[in-house]
């Protein structure tokens, strides 16, 4: 049998060759796509575990803190950090420290927000006109943020409508007062007049508001002056106060306060690490007091006073740079000559205030000042060195926030305005350090559109004890920290929410959203009452909540003003202790210690180790000052992505192999039925022979099987050079593994066609490939003939309708399933990565999967119009032209493919349908398009063959049947 073995190879040599490629195509293909699954798993599940841990492994929070889309939709709010002020206590804290596998356990409790004033000076000198008697200049201030989109004036803020700059040609001299030198023009007859004096003010005991008045700087450019130190405007000068032409604006700008353990901070974060000026906090550090003069205490340039006092001061870690997204616009205008005789005829700024704002001023020069350099001023005035930003360095009052009202839409969130004024920022003690400040909430960036209200507590002044006053606690500034050097970090694929040290962002979540940010994301400005807050600028120390939510030393410290004193911490950030990775064991002892922690505390416990950033959108309402309503997405963590896109990328990989499998094994299938339907001649006179149906059957097994062994070691060894060129590497086990694969996928594909040619008829030798109709019938139109044909051959046009359906349900499955697992981990910054990283070996499957479709539906075709030239050369023969029956085999051809590729399109969507539930449109849509697209590439297919047709001879055919 051997020998009639090679023989027959010899001598069909086109088929055998046909037959070794489409086995050597199906081995290399497999080997090669095996291996890109096999790569592909460990790419993604290596891009998993780098990002399924972040900063930590459990968040801790009050109980009942989840809000409802949090519960629904798994996640963790982007602001679960910033947006308690309290909920655990220390004893729970404590307990938490001593559950075994618990590394680290770092508490975070919210003090609050400061509002300090910054004074940004504003030199004029480079416009002051020389020559001119008298000038006055308006300096006008608004504060730009939000990406331009807020504009927000200075006479909006404070009480003082805008500065004035007086400068003077006369000499000026200083004269003393309680409030300190006061300027005085000097004459030409030798008189003196004191000019800008302060102001006398009274407090509105309803407000809490001073009298309006004017800020007004004075100065000369005459040589002879004593009140004003040398600067730009005049360098001869010899006095003590702001050089001529050298005014100030001033800018609130908030900051938050927090207070950590220092030690469980240094572990989580690296917060030691970061620190850039100074020192870090000792272990134990706290509070401190002393007693002295204020200036002396504070070290403060600019401080008055030489009563004894006790100070308390807090020790405190400074950001070195701002989260704040601001710049300050500084318009200077030119007033006409009447505003400089009003000046010099001494009258008082609150005689002012209804004169000058209302005169017309002619613009001079604009000027811009950014929040980085307020910010410098305010780390100066908060260290003490700073004599023109003096007093900042004591905690004179905090806001404490509660949290944003938000209402549920379902698939985000719609933050709530409050109406203005419905939330009045007032001392409720009498003996208030901040006296006469008015309503805070008219300060600043907080006149805008408010979505929290906010608490203020203000330090209490008590009563003269001997020779000593109180003040407000003071800050011990121990050192400067950098944020981006922390070892933690709020970025990457697997984030948690970190914003107490990076500032919470925002993008637009729809086009005209982003049409309005230009494309930009939002950042925090100075509203700390709006949608986004600053990240901790002050960093204290847990030590420090026994001043700060003292009732003794501040007013309205009580739980509804969002002060706990009894609970004051508002987070736990836990990391277990040792290695963890996405196996079950580790998911188990995570959970365990989860639940551990709940159990023992009764406080909430969110699982954030493998959780990735998810944007959730959140409609933020319109600004006061120009920025329009926002549709806003925001980075919240969604928990368990990183276990979800291991299990989805399993199953994905499985049926992917599964696939690939079934595609190559029915496409050599395909071609060795093809081969045997070839030679249902020659078996027939085999079997006229005496050939037993074993031996048929032995034959052909015996065929497939030497060719599926030579394609074993051809594509084994071609699989290896075809991997690198693609870039996946093909181990040589794997390589080798071909061998055995393609010796069973031959003898396995070619059982059932071995056993039609056991069962090889004699008769089948002279009996024609086609069976003749059962009664006759007249055919009108090449369409019904081409039906009629495809009838007369059932067994055929089955068989090629149903290697293309199984091609197209190929394809429409491997869709399907890709779209699944897109499904199943996009919409996370980690599951988009690995969408991503994945899309590629997609396109690979498919490419092969349609090109080993198209190969078969070839090959049948071929067959089929092969075994029927006879009759294509009869049509010829009694008058058909080449356009006619060209236009019929194209006809059959398309018939069939259409039967195929429309049921093989419904079969697959039937199983996903059943699977993996209803289908949504990114996988109906491309589906039908590859039904189309199979069939109109079924007939451009079939032009080939019909070619060969073509080019043969009618007679030689008709002689040959």
């Amino acid at each position: 049998m051997l020998g009639i073995v090679l023989a027959q190879l010899r001598h069909r040599f086109g088929r055998a060759v046909a037959l070794l490629a489409a086995l050597l195509v199906a081995v290399t293909s497999f080997a090669v796509l095996t291996a890109t699954v096999s790569t592909q798993r460990l790419e993604v599940t290596g891009t998993v575990n780098n990002n399924a841990r972040g900063a930590y492994d459990l968040l801790v929070r009050p109980a009942g803190s989840k809000s409802d889309l949090e519960v629904r939709d798994n996640l963790v709010s982007s602001t679960a950090l910033t947006s308690l002020t309290g909920g655990i206590t220390t004893a729970q804290w404590q307990r938490i420290l001593k559950i075994s596998g618990v590394g680290v356990a770092a508490p975070i409790a919210l003090v609050g927000y400061a509002l300090p004033t910054v004074n940004v000076p504003v030199d004029l000198s480079g416009v002051v006109t020389p020559g001119q008697k008298s000038q006055v200049y308006r300096v006008e201030s608004t504060q730009i943020s939000e990406r331009g989109l807020t504009s927000i004036p200075a006479h909006d803020q404070f009480s003082a409508p805008g500065s004035y700059v007086f400068i003077s040609n006369a000499p000026m001299g200083a004269a003393d007062s309680p409030n300190g030198p006061v300027p005085v023009l000097n004459k030409a007859n030798g008189e003196g007049k004191q000019i800008c004096p302060r102001p006398t003010l009274t407090v509105n005991p309803q407000t809490n508001e001073v009298s309006t008045f004017v800020e007004i700087s004075c100065g000369s450019i005459n040589a002879t002056n004593t009140y004003n130190a040398p600067g730009g405007a005049n360098s001869h000068a010899s006095g003590s106060a702001e050089p001529t032409g050298v005014t100030s604006v001033s800018w609130t700008f908030p900051y938050l306060i927090e207070a950590i353990d220092p030690v469980q901070e240094a572990k989580l974060v690296g917060l030691n690490t970061a620190v850039t000026k100074g020192n870090y906090f000792s272990g134990d550090q706290g509070p401190t007091q002393a007693t002295g003069t204020l200036a002396a205490l504070l070290g403060d340039q600019g401080a008055d006073g030489d009563e004894k006092t006790t100070l308390t001061r807090i020790p405190v870690l400074l950001a070195n740079r701002t989260p704040v997204d601001e710049q300050l616009k500084v318009a200077v205008s030119r007033l006409p000559a009447a505003a400089a005789d009003q000046v010099a005829a001494g009258l008082d700024p609150t005689q002012l205030v209804s004169t000058l704002p209302q005169m017309s001023g002619t613009p001079v020069t604009t000027l811009t000042v950014d929040a980085p350099t307020a910010y410098s001023a305010l780390l100066a005035a908060l260290e003490g060195k700073s004599a023109t930003n003096s007093g900042q360095n004591t905690l004179d009052q905090y806001l404490s926030a509660l949290p944003i009202t938000y209402n549920d839409q379902g698939s985000g969130l719609a933050a709530s305005a409050l109406p203005k004024g419905a939330n009045p920022l007032l001392p409720s003690h009498a003996l208030s350090f901040r006296l006469g400040t008015g309503d805070l909430g008219n300060t600043g960036d907080l006149v805008d559109t408010a979505t929290r209200s906010m608490k203020l507590h203000v330090a209490v002044l008590n009563q003269q004890v001997g020779n000593q006053v109180q003040t407000a606690p003071g800050f011990d500034v121990v050192g400067e920290f950098d944020p981006a050097k922390l070892t933690a970090s709020s970025s990457g694929l697997g984030g948690v929410p970190m914003e107490t040290y990076f500032p919470a962002a925002a993008s637009g979540a729809d086009p005209t959203s982003r049409a309005a940010l230009g494309g930009k994301t939002l950042l925090p400005n100075g509203n700390v009452r709006g949608l986004l807050s600053v990240p901790p600028s002050m960093i204290t120390t847990l030590s420090a909540l026994s001043v700060i939510d003292n009732p003794k030393q501040y007013d309205n410290t009580t739980a509804a003003a969002g002060v706990s004193t009894a609970a004051p911490i508002s987070v736990i950030r836990v990391r277990l202790s040792g290695a963890l990775g996405l196996d079950a064991a580790s998911r188990e002892r995570v959970r365990l210690i989860a639940q551990e922690i709940h159990d023992q505390t009764g406080l909430d416990v969110d699982v954030t180790m493998g959780s990735s950033p998810a944007p959730v959108t959140i409609q933020d309402p319109a600004g006061r000052y120009g920025r329009p309503a926002l549709a806003l997405s925001e980075l919240w963590s969604r928990k368990g992505v990183a276990a979800l896109i291991v299990s989805a990328v399993d199953r994905k990989s499985l049926i992917l192999f599964i696939l690939v499998l079934v595609v190559c094994a029915l496409f050599v299938t395909g071609a060795t039925g093809a081969a045997v339907r070839a030679r249902r001649t020659e078996l027939a006179v085999l079997a006229c022979l005496g050939w037993p149906p074993r031996r048929l059957f032995g034959l052909i097994l015996t065929e497939v099987g030497a060719l599926g062994l030579v394609a074993g070691i051809a594509g084994a060894l071609l699989s290896l050079p075809i991997g690198h060129l693609v870039g996946v590497p093909v181990d040589v086990g794997r390589a080798a593994l071909a061998v055995p694969a393609a010796l069973l996928l031959a003898v396995i594909a070619a059982l059932w066609p071995a056993i039609q040619s056991s069962r090889a008829h004699p008769g089948a030798a002279v009996s024609p490939a086609v069976s003749g109709p059962k009664r006759a019938v007249r055919l009108a139109g090449i369409f019904r003939l081409s039906l009629a044909n495809l009838r007369r051959v059932p067994g055929r046009a089955v068989l090629g309708a149903t290697a293309l359906g199984v091609g197209v349900a190929a394809l429409v499955s491997l869709a399907g399933i890709s779209s699944a697992f897109h499904g199943a981990v996009t919409g996370t910054l980690l599951g988009d990565a690995v969408s991503v990283q994945v899309r590629g070996t997609d396109y690979v499957a498919a490419a092969i999967a349609a090109a080993l479709g198209a190969f078969t539906v070839v090959d049948m075709l071929y067959i089929n119009i092969r075994e029927r030239f006879g009759e294509y050369a009869l049509l010829h023969a009694i008058g058909w032209d080449d356009g006619a029956v060209v236009r019929l085999v194209l006809s059959e051809a398309a018939v069939m493919a259409a039967i195929g590729a429309v049921g093989g399109g419904v079969l697959a969507w039937v199983a996903l349908t059943v699977f993996g539930g209803p289908l949504p449109g990114s996988v109906v849509l491309p589906s039908a398009g590859i039904v189309v697209v199979a069939v109109l590439l079924t007939v451009i297919g079939a032009a080939a063959p019909v070619s060969v047709m073509r080019r043969s001879s009618a007679a030689a055919i008709l002689a040959e049947d």
